[in-house]
């Protein structure tokens, strides 16, 4: 089962529930990238539960995870207002897996860093063409998932190498239609933030660690 298809075995596990307050929001230097992608926001709650529960798990030396339904429970802490919820999901289940990892293996918690450099220079307003920012997370999930396919231990336009300059990474996009074509440079934006993001946790991945998987 692939790794992406998992996702949606997450979230029948876990238990939605929302938090009083969402304080990542707040955090500087990344609030223009959750304003503008729900897949973003959902990566860092999920990564800062997996982190949790990653921690929890080697302090009390217990065996590492390795199947989506050992975490049934956790809440996603989702509101209506940060937009997509399938996409909120769909980061906060990539999240929870490298945040885990980092958690368990002891590594320091990068979540908040790696946000800050993938969302620097980003404005909080919707650029031309996608008013919904519906382009640009769009473009930040299919990165994302782009980049953690390209890094050394997968296959793909940049195989081994991690991209210093985000405009170095290669985009795409086919429009639908003529009003699509218009949101092109709304995706391309989200899409190289995610695959520097997507590639940067495949590489902090050693080649033998057992990826999260859902079990039959």
């Amino acid at each position: 089962m692939s790794r992406f298809s998992i996702a949606a075995f997450l979230f029948l596990a876990l238990t939605v529930a929302a938090a009083a307050q969402d304080t990542h929001s707040d955090e500087p230097g990344t609030h223009a990238l959750f304003t503008r992608s729900a897949f973003a926001h959902g990566y860092r709650h999920g990564y800062e539960a997996g982190y949790h529960e990653g921690n929890l798990d080697i302090n009390m030396a217990r065996q590492a995870r390795t199947h989506f339904k050992q975490f049934k429970g956790l809440p996603l802490g989702y509101k209506h207002s940060f937009g997509s919820k399938k996409s909120f999901e769909q980061g906060f289940a990539l999240g929870l897996e490298a945040g885990y990892g980092d958690g368990y293996a002891g590594r320091m918690f990068r979540a908040i860093a790696s946000l800050r450099t993938i969302g620097e220079s980003l404005k909080p307003a919707a650029e031309a063409g996608d008013a919904g920012n519906t382009f640009f997370d769009r473009g930040m999930t299919l990165g994302y998932q782009d980049g953690f396919a390209a890094s050394r231990f997968g296959g793909g336009q940049h195989q081994g190498v991690l991209p210093v300059d985000m405009q170095s990474v290669k985009c795409s996009f086919r429009a639908g239609e003529k009003a699509e074509a218009a949101a092109q440079s709304s995706y391309c934006n989200g899409y190289r933030r995610g695959f520097v993001l997507g590639q940067s946790d495949k590489l902090d991945l050693s080649p033998e660690q057992v990826l999260l998987e859902a079990s039959k």
